[in-house]
């Protein structure tokens, strides 16, 4: 696979993580998820809610994880084929994969900064600290970006995957990729942010 194959993957699988935060709007619009459910106690359809509309985003955001999946599949074996052919070739291109990851990730500004990060929670267990800047989170950067609210809805539709985080790190500046695994809706974080 060409190293401009391998950004049209990546390209697409931005495509899919819009769609999917444009599903999980109708959700919070709804103020529900993708577990609770849609029918009373006594078995009839919420009325609080727009049932078919929600059972239309929350199938949409389910083929489009799977999707997601694929392609994130898809990306790293082509990532690997790059960096394996590099090191085939006596290091002609040694850096394809790692130019290839830079084209992937345009140079962003940072929206927000981490303030505190809960003790044994997901973000400390990932190497997210205190003072980290965030340039992107899921499909969220400084282009898109106008409320915390935002970041909420992303980690929602990011349920049974991961959620890509771009942190800059104080100390080094230097920009890290950090993939968070989001078990269920229960999964919380464990970080507090301030705008910048």
């Amino acid at each position: 696979m060409s190293r401009e194959e391998l950004l049209t993957l990546i390209d697409r699988k931005k495509v899919l993580e819009e769609r999917i935060e444009q599903h999980g709007l109708v959700l919070k619009a709804n103020k529900t998820d993708m577990t609770q459910p849609l029918v009373d106690a006594d078995d009839y359809p919420r009325n609080d809610i727009d049932v078919r509309s929600v059972r239309e985003a929350r199938h949409a955001i389910n083929c489009l994880q799977t999707m997601r999946r694929s392609l994130l599949a898809e990306i790293e074996a082509a990532m690997s084929a790059l960096h394996e052919n590099a090191r085939n070739n006596n290091g002609a291109e040694p850096m394809e994969t790692d130019k290839a990851r830079d084209d992937a990730l345009p140079a962003l500004k940072p929206f927000a900064i981490v303030e505190s990060v809960e003790s044994g929670l997901l973000a400390e267990q990932m190497g997210i600290g205190i003072g980290d800047q965030i340039l992107q989170i899921g499909s969220l950067s400084t282009r898109n970006f106008k409320s915390l609210n935002q970041i909420q809805s992303v980690v929602s539709n990011s349920q049974g995957s991961t959620i890509r985080f771009l942190i800059r790190k104080p100390r080094t500046t230097t920009d890290v990729v950090l993939e968070l695994p989001i078990h269920s809706h229960r999964t919380r974080l464990g970080i507090k942010f301030k705008l910048l």
